[in-house]
């Protein structure tokens, strides 16, 4: 028998590869721009290195689609390890990659194809682990364990942040743009093995059905009005991860007027404000109800979205810090009950993985892998240091307005 603590290990280790992996684009974005996509235009080059990340991002639906179906036909156990194998060694890869300025469009091409196929799997693990971890658990504390995924995600880009940070710190920008950079891609492959060391004992109570209908047919056919719903409501909150976690340390140097070293600080010691609060907040769903914290939350972004980013914009490094803190916190309240809620959406337990897959593989990869582009472009044509926080209050209300018709 699986212990809890065996089971919470398993289920995360997939989520702190992938997030790590995030982690880097996002801290290294303006240097892999330059090194992958070289540009007069320095916002070309921005585009670019978020262009190669979104372009993983998008592949996730169609990779949490194909690991889903394993998950409902095949089990959770083999999607799980299979998902984390080949979701490990893009990441490694990538460390490896010539510049364009060694094999010209050569090197944009192989990142790209490599993201592809990194997103391909991480929709199969991010999808599979969600449902595993909310199976294995109490009825009392569903939110709790699902929350765990988002934990993992924390963890992995407090590493990836936290270690690009400190390479930056102890090698000097020039040579962290020379071939610093590689180092944190080559350290994952130590924390994959970790990952299949953790899961070689997995175990599992699923049952497969033996209905022969295909599972994402029967969602289709069947459950169409949750669909809507769900992913209404999973959307803005992967706006609003994405705005805090990938796009906000380029924000902070802009707008904020910080350095690259103190906008890394924040978003390292705001992840790990997340690690805290999301596991926290699941706690108080569990006792309170998903969809009340939710609404909660929601309510609250709407009115505090806009001041938080002002105090970031005008209060230097301290207004940044608890500006951030205090977006992460309510980004805590809004999203730990998500999982859970996804997964116990429809009672056939045939079709969880599928269903979980297409909502919150399509919010995450699409939705979410989009926004960072969508930021800087708004950015750049617009010049409003604030436009994030009409973006996420936007998502709010909208969010919002779903989860007061929806009864659980």
């Amino acid at each position: 028998m699986t212990s809890k603590k065996s089971i919470i290990a398993a289920g995360i280790i997939g989520n702190v590869i992938e997030y790590y992996d995030f982690a880097l684009i996002g801290f290294l974005a303006v240097m892999m721009g330059k090194l992958f996509f070289p540009s007069e235009d320095p916002f070309l080059s921005l585009l670019g290195s978020f262009g190669a990340f979104a372009a993983g991002m998008i592949m996730r639906p169609l990779g949490a689609l194909v690991f889903g179906h394993i998950g409902d036909r095949v089990g959770r156990r083999f999607a799980l390890i299979t998902s984390l194998v080949m979701m490990a060694l893009p990441t490694f890869l990538i460390g490896f990659l010539p510049t364009y300025a060694h094999v010209g469009i050569i090197a944009p091409i192989l990142l790209v194809l490599l993201r592809m196929i990194q997103g391909l799997s991480v929709g199969g693990e991010y999808a599979s682990s969600i449902v595993y971890l909310v199976e294995q658990s109490t009825p009392q504390h569903r939110n709790l364990y699902g929350s765990f995924v988002s934990v993992g995600a924390k963890i992995g880009m407090a590493l990836g942040s936290g270690l690009c940070g400190a390479l930056l710190w102890y090698l000097g920008a020039d040579a962290m743009g020379e071939w610093g950079w590689r180092i944190p891609f080559w350290v994952s492959i130590v924390i994959a093995l970790l990952g299949l060391y953790l899961r070689r004992n997995l175990t599992e109570n699923y049952t497969i059905p033996h209905d022969t209908q295909v599972p994402i047919v029967q969602i289709i056919t069947h459950h169409r009005r949750e669909v809507g719903q769900f992913f209404g409501i999973a959307a803005p909150i992967w706006v609003f991860y994405y705005t805090i976690f990938v796009y906000l340390p380029i924000w902070l140097e802009k707008y904020a007027h910080l350095s690259k070293g103190e906008a890394g600080q924040i978003n390292t010691l705001s992840i790990l404000i997340g690690v805290v609060f999301i596991p926290l907040m699941a706690m108080v769903a569990d006792k309170i109800g998903s969809v009340r914290v939710m609404k909660y939350a929601a309510f609250a972004l709407i009115f505090t979205a806009y001041p938080l980013f002002y105090e970031m914009s005008v209060g230097g490094y301290w207004g940044a810090l608890w500006g951030a803190i205090g977006l992460v916190v309510l980004l805590s309240a809004f999203q730990s009950p998500i999982f859970a809620m996804t997964v116990m959406a429809l009672p056939h337990h045939g079709v969880r993985a599928s269903f979980t897959a297409l909502i919150l593989g399509t919010a995450s990869g699409i939705v979410g892998g989009l926004t960072p582009s969508i930021l800087t472009t708004i950015d750049h044509y617009s010049g409003d240091p604030l436009a994030p926080a009409y973006l996420i209050i936007l998502g709010a209300v909208g969010g919002w307005a779903i989860l007061r018709k929806i009864r659980l």
